[in-house]
């Protein structure tokens, strides 16, 4: 089970003319479905022109004009994808271009059958719901103008269709045709809606969890503020211990005294660290420096620390290709920690005392540290996994995780966990440096 996206580069990426890969820029989107539906209209052109070649008004001279009219609006598909895979941004005036191109060789498409008499002649519907939706209102309004003018042209000036050649009645011919016509706009324009309703659904889930990023950022700062408030009034008591220890250790000068007063320092200087550290250890990484080292570096020094207080053995691969990433030291290594001390738990709810598994790896343009344990897997709650201060520990605060996804985040990387076969893997992904996710 995934509870958060792996890097970009975890992922297959999909370029064809039927599957066009999703983007953020509303034009872009309105584009791409256009690509998907123009397809659909040059495989409907050739069909048609298939079926009734025989009531067309001099097929030498028409079929070659409907073939090249498909083979236009080819090119203009042609053009478009790579429009939607260049580095310019679409505007609303590409969308009226295309959609104008579509309605141009529409109407040359009925000019050279039948005019105003063609059964098909609803699909201009299609253009007109495709405007109104995607394209400013003057923009729009231009579509519907040209569609108004072309529909008025096909009363004007047409090759006749002859549907006494075909070996089907007159009427039921053009019944069949209207039916057809019918049936091809409901399911365009409907087709199209759904899959717009579709994409927005996806984009209001994009945007309810970048709300979410930014509530779970602002929790991390209300903590850090508290964090801050504790290590101020906490300096005090701490400073004043330290000086009355000092007093009392030349005062008494016996074995055990000394021995007893140096446990007592060396804890107090421990509650010293961690008070300094406060603010790190409550999520905000600003509290420290950020360094520029190999992210191998960092993983080092982290297992280092945390190898001195557990009894659990680790097996360590790194990249031997140096992984440059910007980070900040402490906050790296206390949440390094916070999810090593969770494996480490994981593993202890079923008794099992395996080596844990970290691996540092490239991966495209991020480096990936990942942690590897047999314990029970992600809990019933997995989806509330990295929630401030939810936890399903009787002792744990319910920061550890969502620390770690913040600093993460916060660098432009993440973290996922998964589960495969009887181990948890967890993926703490970052950006080399210099690089743009």
């Amino acid at each position: 089970m995934k509870l958060a996206d792996d890097p970009p580069s975890f992922l297959s990426t999909q370029s064809s003319p039927w599957h066009l890969a999703e983007t953020k820029d509303e034009n872009a989107m309105w584009l791409a479905w256009l690509v998907r539906l123009r397809w659909v209209a040059i495989i409907g052109q050739i069909v048609t022109v298939s079926f009734v070649v025989s009531v067309l008004d001099s097929p030498a001279i028409v079929i070659p004009l409907m073939l090249g009219a498909a083979g236009v609006l080819g090119l203009a598909n042609t053009w478009a994808i790579r429009q939607l895979h260049g580095p310019d941004r679409i505007g609303p005036e590409t969308l009226l271009i295309h959609l104008s191109i579509d309605v141009v060789v529409l109407t040359g498409f009925f000019l050279a059958a039948g005019g105003a008499d063609n059964p098909f002649v609803p699909i201009y519907l299609i253009h007109v719901a495709m405007a109104a939706v995607m394209m400013p209102p003057r923009f729009a309004l231009v579509v519907m103008g040209f569609v108004v003018v072309a529909n008025v042209a096909l009363h004007q000036v047409y090759l006749p269709l002859h549907p006494e050649r075909h070996g089907l009645p007159p009427n039921v011919l053009m019944g069949l045709g209207q039916v057809v016509a019918l049936t091809v706009t409901v399911i365009s324009v409907g087709g199209f809606v759904l899959g717009m309703a579709s994409t927005l659904r996806r984009q209001k889930q994009r945007l309810y969890e970048a709300r979410e990023r930014t509530a779970q950022t602002d929790r991390l700062r209300a903590v850090g503020t508290l964090a801050a408030g504790a290590a101020h009034e906490l300096n005090t008591p701490l400073s004043t211990m330290g000086l009355r220890l000092r007093r009392i250790a030349r005062r008494y000068s016996d074995d055990d005294t000394t021995k007893d007063l140096g446990v007592i320092q060396g804890q107090l200087e421990r509650c010293t660290d961690i008070v300094e550290q406060l603010l790190v250890g409550a999520g905000d990484p600003s509290a420290s420096g950020f360094e520029r080292a190999p992210l191998q570096d960092f993983v080092a020094v982290a297992l280092r620390l945390w190898s001195k207080g557990s009894p659990l053995d680790v097996r360590v691969r790194l990249d031997e290709e140096a992984i440059p990433v910007e980070l900040p030291n402490i906050a790296f290594t206390q949440a390094f920690i916070n999810l090593l001390e969770n494996a480490r738990e994981a593993q202890a709810e079923l008794g099992r005392t395996d080596a844990l598994e970290v691996e540092v790896r490239r991966d495209g343009h991020y480096g990936v540290v990942r942690i590897v344990d047999h314990g029970p897997g992600l809990p019933p709650e997995s989806d509330r996994v990295g929630e401030p201060f939810f936890t399903t520990k009787p002792t744990g605060t319910g920061l550890g995780v969502f620390v770690a996804r913040a600093l993460a985040d916060g660098a432009g990387g993440g973290l996922a966990y998964a589960r495969e076969h009887d181990r948890t893997i967890t993926r703490w992904y970052f950006p080399q440096t210099g690089r743009t996710p």
